[in-house]
């Protein structure tokens, strides 16, 4: 098998050493977050240099994690049935999130989250275009596309 990582992906170490090793858990079932850690813990280990080993460093990293989390996981109460997610980090790059409401009323970061959001629709189709009962939702996807590409949202 060959592997690659998917694009704007930041690695240490080749996509295909990490399909491997994780080719490797599979194949006796242990594919786990927590036993790629495992295995990656000895300094020779092939993904080794992919995490922090500091404790220091790496708890700070996970509380900016939960941090981020949190903020991604709170909801308006709104008219609609299910909850909007508050607040978006409608730059990839930026650590700072807004809200909707903020984000509606300025055109360049309202183009900017719609970006994101049919970059998440093309990363669903992607993920799931072998399923024959999504069909009408990958439909709906390539209208909902053409539509932002033509200025029609």
């Amino acid at each position: 098998m060959v592997y690659k990582w998917k694009e704007g992906s930041r690695h240490k170490v080749s996509a295909q050493i990490a399909g491997e090793v994780c080719a490797a858990l599979e194949e006796r079932g242990e594919l786990s977050a927590q036993n790629l850690v495992e295995v990656s813990r000895p300094e020779d280990a092939p993904l080794h240099e992919e995490f922090e080993w500091d404790n220091d460093v790496a708890a700070e990293l996970w509380r900016t994690k939960q941090a981020q989390t949190l903020i991604a996981h709170i909801a308006i109460k709104a008219e609609t049935p299910a909850p909007v997610r508050a607040f978006f980090n409608i730059e990839v790059k930026s650590p700072v999130y807004e809200s909707l409401n903020t984000i509606v009323r300025n055109e360049d970061k309202y183009a900017a989250l719609l970006q994101t959001a049919l970059r998440e629709l093309e990363a669903f189709q992607k993920k799931y275009s072998m399923l024959a009962e999504l069909d009408k939702v990958m439909q709906a996807i390539e209208e909902t596309k053409k539509a932002a590409s033509d200025g029609n949202h």
